[in-house]
């Protein structure tokens, strides 16, 4: 125990009578973080050094401590997070955003998010810095792969979950980025210059779902400008937003190295600036002579540190952690994010007794990207298992498996002539091909955007080479983000997505593979065709300074709704070994109710989502339509669920930027139900009238 006290956790501690015999200097240090990932210590209390770790996929804990670390190092460290090498403790490797937004499951979100809050409190950390919500804007920023949705309901619902998991062991969560920080590029500065209704529907809404569903116990604000002003001192955002409106009641803690300076960020309500700046006490020291800041707002900011200890004192008293029980839940939440894009001519699966010799092409089969590059990078998981040798263990020794890796493919380092050759002859003896590819790993990375989102030109080719001579050739794309499938689409009989799926993506990837498991997944963003089909592009990455988010509202499927333009795999779209029909909608009152029936005879899940459109003559501009329910419903084989829907006042709102309040018009809304944003066979409409005073009342019809 740090400082001269030897208090127990359940022991209580008069606050108040800290603050009071505080020294001025000890509250201007206790507002700044001591090292890269801790607190300042109080020598002189009963209050121990509080700890702050990545990430929201697993934590990252350097087994060395940084606290004798230059200011240099720290600031390098924030910029690349992953830039120092040392031994990291074992820990689970989740799978990422980009996977757990697939999944569409809250249950599976609060599942992950338990287990790493255990393993937080294990050893002994107050807070996990995630879950990462922000909206997927367009396809290249590089952070895609933390991020779970470009829908913001999707995004809320799902960081929620998380959220409640990870605070169930005494741990607090941490949603970032607040707010709009949708681009690597320029991210420590760059303007995102936006008007209010679209901050509040797209941008916000994440957050305030998270606020006030959850309540999570911290915040952690973005690098970026908002308007012109940094995220780290936006009062609007922090105080009057996020405290004021939403009712948050936490403590703000800002990214590393986010902060300019230090009074200006505490009388914006930033509560922990970090890391450990050298300039922070004198800056907060000369605004305090200058009466900038004076000592009620210091000790109120310091009650709400407090207060956040109090929550989270029990990680002082580490419980042990079950890492082969987190491994199970790690393979589960991937087996629900596999995504099933194409599957003719019964490519998938490939049973047992359907194949003697099986060829698999591309160097992820046997080392997979299970997670992203930067902060929420897991080094050191505890298992480890590879799409490969999984298969290999699936199969058994009745089926050949032959491998051809990096070695083989590259064409930087053999004639594509000859690997074209060898290829086709192996290929054309083969019962299946299946073919992993990917993209270089710098394109899921924190600090850097990608340039593109085609995959590696050589796996390209391996997959069109292996169509000429072979009539099953299966996919899998081991990716963190949108790719463009246009080039090489028609040579694929079958293509599934595994994501950055985590330690146990290999055991999800084969299982799929094999039909032991069903993929359930669903696309979580559009996939366009060609970059240029993505609106938001047109104002990406800006001049340096700014960014204009002159696609307002149409981001995402929005856009190609408005527009008509036809992606190449729509948002909510993913396939399934069985097949599900939707029928027999129904109102009654305010619930919405419809039936999913499963027609095969394989037991599965499927992602029921419903869409609304506004009225036809209503006075304000809106996308073609929105999705504002989910839910994933398992259907076993032959029978039916029936799945129903409260249609509560939030479901129809919109947000009123001349009344700067949340509003619903009167007028018929067009209701949409299906499995996607572009397969929607069931309709309704629902009459909706209301007054300003009266509050909103509901007349049904059907259509």
């Amino acid at each position: 125990m740090e400082g001269n006290f030897q208090l127990k956790v359940k022991d209580e501690i008069d606050y108040e009578k800290i603050i009071r015999e505080m020294t001025l200097e000890e509250k201007f240090h206790y507002l700044t973080g001591a090292g890269s990932n801790c607190g300042y210590t109080l020598d002189r209390f009963p209050v121990k050094t509080m700890r702050y770790h990545d990430g929201p996929f697993g934590l990252r804990l350097r087994l060395t401590s940084d606290q004798k670390k230059s200011e240099a190092e720290r600031k390098i460290r924030s910029a690349f997070p992953n830039c120092q090498k040392g031994e990291e403790a074992v820990t689970t490797a989740f799978p990422t955003g980009c996977a757990l937004g697939a999944t569409w499951d809250e249950t599976v979100l609060e599942q992950v998010g338990e287990a790493i809050g255990e393993e937080f409190h294990s050893h002994g950390i107050h807070a996990v810095l995630g879950p990462a919500v922000n909206i997927k804007r367009h396809p290249l920023c590089g952070r895609n792969f933390e991020y779970y949705s470009e829908d913001p309901h999707v995004s809320g619902m799902l960081g929620a979950a998380y959220v409640k998991g990870v605070q169930k062991k005494g741990v607090a969560a941490c949603p970032k980025h607040y707010a709009l920080n949708n681009q690597e590029r320029g991210r420590f500065s760059v303007n995102s210059e936006v008007d209010e209704r679209t901050m509040r529907e797209i941008y916000l809404k994440p957050f305030e779902m998270i606020v006030k569903e959850a309540r999570p116990w911290s915040m952690m604000c973005a690098y970026n400008r908002i308007n012109g002003v940094y995220a780290s001192e936006h009062r609007e955002l922090l105080e009057e937003i996020l405290r004021k409106e939403w009712g948050f009641d936490g403590i703000v803690i800002s990214d590393w190295g986010a902060v300019k300076n230090r009074a200006y960020s505490l009388l914006a309500s930033v509560d922990l600036c970090m890391p450990y700046q050298e300039q922070a006490f004198a800056q907060l020291k000369e605004a305090y002579e200058k009466n900038l800041i004076d000592t009620e707002l210091v000790d109120e900011t310091i009650r709400r540190l407090f207060h956040f200890y109090e929550r989270t004192r029990s990680v002082y008293e580490p419980e042990e952690c079950d890492l082969e029980k987190h491994h199970q839940i790690a393979v589960n939440a991937a087996r629900k994010s596999i995504t099933l894009l194409k599957n003719e001519n019964g490519a998938l699966p490939v049973r047992k007794e359907e194949v003697k010799r099986i060829l698999v092409v591309g160097e992820s089969a046997a080392d997979p990207l299970i997670g992203g590059d930067g902060s929420s990078r897991v080094s050191n998981p505890p298992y480890r298992t590879t799409p490969l040798e999984e298969l290999k263990r699936f199969y058994g020794e009745e089926v050949e498996i032959e491998f051809l890796g990096h070695s083989f493919l590259h064409t930087y380092e053999h004639e594509i002539g000859y690997m074209e050759m060898e290829l086709a002859q192996k290929a054309a003896t083969a019962d299946a091909v299946l073919i992993f590819a990917n993209q270089d790993y710098s394109c899921t990375s924190e600090a850097i955007d990608r340039n593109h989102i085609e995959l590696e030109p050589y796996l390209e080719h391996a997959i069109r080479v292996s169509r000429r001579v072979s009539r099953r050739v299966i996919v899998v794309l081991n990716i963190g983000s949108a790719v463009s499938t246009a080039k090489w689409n028609h040579c694929a009989d079958a293509i599934l997505v595994s994501w950055l799926g985590g330690q146990g993506m290999g055991t999800a990837v084969a299982e799929t593979i094999c039909g032991i498991n069903n993929p359930g997944g669903k696309l979580p963003e559009t996939f366009p065709k060609d970059l240029r089909d993505v609106e938001s592009l047109k104002n990406y990455p800006g001049d340096g300074y700014k960014v204009v988010y002159k696609e307002r509202l149409q981001v995402g499927y929005r856009h190609f709704d408005a527009n008509r333009v036809k992606p190449e795999y729509e948002f909510g779209f993913g396939l399934s070994y069985s097949r599900f029909v939707f029928g027999n909608l129904e109102q009654r009152g305010d619930e919405l109710s419809f039936d999913i029936a499963n027609l095969s005879d394989v037991d599965g899940e499927e992602v029921a989502q419903v869409y609304i459109s506004f009225p036809e003559n209503s006075w304000n501009d809106h996308p073609v339509k929105e999705l504002r329910y989910f839910k994933r419903v398992a259907v076993k084989a032959h029978e039916t669920v029936s799945v129903h829907v409260k249609m509560t006042e939030e479901l129809f709102q919109y947000y009123n930027a001349a009344l700067h309040k949340w509003m619903v018009e009167c007028g018929a809304y067009t209701i949409w139900v299906g499995n996607s944003s572009r397969n929607l066979p069931l309709r309704t409409t629902k009459s909706v009238t209301f007054g300003y005073e009266e509050g909103i009342t509901y007349e049904t019809s059907m259509e």
